[in-house]
């Protein structure tokens, strides 16, 4: 399995310093880098992530100039964005994620936006994640806790493999692998069983987490760039949701609710996913996210032409008729 190196502790971001080639620049988000600056030398070059499109992306390195590595600092914003210069520019980075919020510290691709949609592109491999015990429990709760989002989907991930199986619709590349399933299915069962050490961001808790995640992250490259068996109908429902409605959403919270409605779509395990996610204190209402349910309805309606356009994973996503039967069920459950 290629996993990245991973150290797990404290008070790890001040040795960056000693450890990363020099000059560095840290790619991080305005609204944290009061709170970490005191980590660095006050001459340190720091780069304020705006977009993840590609061309604000490629724009931005023409104007880096001189420097020999990269920190990521941050979320999945600034965790893709280190990664996508380093593929772009062939320098070292060093990834520090301040929270839970998402898998991609430890994938080897980088989520950017062209024209709006999704695109996983590029090969970066980090000289190595550092998981700040202290930086994480630090973070906002509902950010860490978001992160199910990116464990839960295996689940729904699965079902929607099996429906492409099933309905013949299956990808040649991606042929039905029970191994890669039954094991995805485990990391996401120990969030159900210990839900109450997520909910409080234990150390029991994130190290759940962190195995899951990197679960995530390593096995899309490791089983051949296929993505079946870790996401399906509740990511293609939050990009739909991003691309229809062009709002910037805490990805793991935008899949959260995905999952519930992904799950009714297929019949199984709604209410049950539904109540773990309440538990652990995730809020999937819409109103939550800055989002009416006509807006969610809109996607929804809509998911089909936009998954076969942007050509993403076949699954229900691509047979599955709403009604309005379907939107008051899904109101109630989702409300309730």
């Amino acid at each position: 399995m290629m996993e990245f190196d991973t150290v797990i502790g404290r008070n790890l971001l001040v040795e960056i310093n000693h450890v990363a080639h020099e000059p560095f620049v840290v790619i991080t988000m305005e609204d944290l880098w009061p709170i970490y600056k005191n980590n660095f030398d006050p001459s340190t070059k720091v780069i304020f992530v705006e977009s993840t499109e590609k061309k604000w992306l490629d724009d931005l390195i023409t104007k880096l100039g001189n420097f020999c590595s990269i920190i990521g600092l941050g979320g999945g914003q600034a965790i893709d964005t280190a990664k996508y210069i380093s593929w772009k520019t062939n320098k070292p980075f060093f990834q520090f994620p301040t929270s839970l919020s998402v898998d991609a510290v430890f994938g080897h691709r980088s989520a950017v936006r062209i024209e709006n949609v999704v695109r996983y592109v590029g090969w970066s491999v980090p000289e190595c994640v550092f998981i700040d015990l202290d930086i994480i429990k630090s973070a906002p709760i509902k950010i860490n806790t978001a992160g199910i989002g990116d464990i839960l989907c295996f689940i729904t991930g699965v079902m929607d493999w099996q429906y492409a199986r099933d309905s013949g619709q299956l990808e040649k590349q991606w042929k039905y692998d029970e191994e890669l399933a039954n094991t995805s299915l485990i990391k996401a069962q120990a969030v159900i069983d210990d839900y109450q050490e997520i909910k409080d961001m234990t150390v029991k808790g994130i190290k759940i987490m962190i195995d899951a995640l990197k679960w995530g992250g390593s096995s899309y490259c490791n089983s051949g760039w296929n993505p079946r068996h870790i996401e399906g109908v509740e990511h293609l429902i939050f990009y739909s949701l991003e691309y229809h409605t062009k709002k910037i959403f805490l990805h793991g919270q935008a899949v959260c609710l995905g999952i519930v409605i992904g799950c009714m779509m297929h019949k199984k395990r709604n209410e049950e996913l539904k109540n773990i996610i309440n538990k652990i204190g995730v809020d999937i209402n819409p109103k939550s996210m800055n989002l009416g349910w006509d807006e969610v309805k809109h996607s929804l309606v809509n998911l089909k032409d936009f998954v076969e356009e942007s050509n993403f994973m076949r699954g229900i996503s691509n047979d599955y008729i709403f009604d309005e039967i379907f939107f008051k069920e899904m109101i109630r459950q989702i409300e309730d």
